[in-house]
């Protein structure tokens, strides 16, 4: 991001030409990390990843990311932070940390946030308005793992803007996003950092209301319950009261508090082991 902000270029494009855009982060670092107990490189693996995504999408030129195939956790992360998404038609997008025990610590969970609340007028939250639909949608986003199976359903799931575009060919999807930094550069300004409402206990209250209906139903797990809880405290803006405005950087803090807390944890170990060993989720 510096050689594009200091040097002679109009933009960026974050692209590759393989299957997947990325399947997410390497879970037997993350997973040897914590059993080792080395925290401080734990925490700061999290950390230079929440500084590339924001540094990116603070950049004074656009960055354009251009997801295909699956672009699953990180992958969905990064995508969120751009300028302008120019996706595959068939990309497979979405926040996929709860599956093994965490939850989206790259900005995702922030990001979402941000987007579920940005287009609401100014004075409509003072004069009352119920957030808790914008939020529950958030929480179901990441606790329930949806994954979009098209750029058109990750639009209405709120991984894609409806100003992001979509490419159907995937063999001119790079030349796609070049033509789109170079049409937008003439007219980019960087967004301004959000300040984002939230709901503080009233949130959470909700939350362990739906939790513990899923749990008497055998629904979730007692663990998933934990991961919920945990999800639902970042969401809600920690110890916050309701109507407060918090910065986007205070939600990246919860975030990654949330998931060196959760990796700390063995369950969540037994989980990545087992992702990474068969190649599927365990419900513990």
């Amino acid at each position: 991001c510096d050689i594009v902000e200091n040097g002679p270029f109009l933009g960026l494009v974050v692209a590759n030409n393989a299957t997947n855009f990325s399947v997410g982060a390497n879970i037997f670092k993350v997973c040897m990390a914590a059993q080792m107990g080395e925290w401080d490189l734990l925490e700061k693996m999290v950390h230079d990843f929440q500084y590339a995504n924001m540094r990116m999408k603070f950049l004074s030129k656009p960055v354009v990311v251009a997801p295909a195939g699956m672009a699953l956790g990180g992958g969905c992360e990064m995508s969120m932070h751009s300028a302008m998404c120019q996706a595959c038609g068939e990309t497979y997008i979405g926040l996929v940390e709860v599956g093994v025990g965490v939850i989206p610590a790259g900005g995702g969970t922030k990001e979402l946030m941000v987007r579920v609340t940005e287009g609401i007028p100014d004075g409509v939250i003072e004069a009352g308005l119920n957030l808790q639909p914008f939020y529950q949608k958030v929480f179901e986003n990441i606790g329930m793992a949806k994954v979009a199976t098209s750029a058109i359903e990750a639009m209405e799931l709120g991984y894609l803007r409806k100003t992001d575009r979509i490419s159907i060919n995937r063999d001119y999807q790079i030349s796609d996003a070049k033509e789109a930094v170079i049409a937008i550069s003439k007219i980019y300004k960087k967004p301004n950092p959000a300040m984002i409402p939230v709901m503080g206990e009233n949130f959470r209250g909700m939350v362990s209301a739906i939790l513990y209906n899923m749990r008497h139903g055998n629904f979730i797990t007692d663990y998933d319950v934990h991961v919920g809880q945990k999800l639902a405290y970042v969401i809600s803006g920690g110890d916050c009261e309701e109507g407060t405005r918090v910065s986007e950087d205070y939600i990246l803090d919860l975030e990654r508090e949330a998931f060196l807390s959760l990796a700390g944890e063995k369950k969540t170990q037994d989980r990545m082991m087992h992702m990474l060993t068969t190649g599927k989720p365990l419900r513990n």
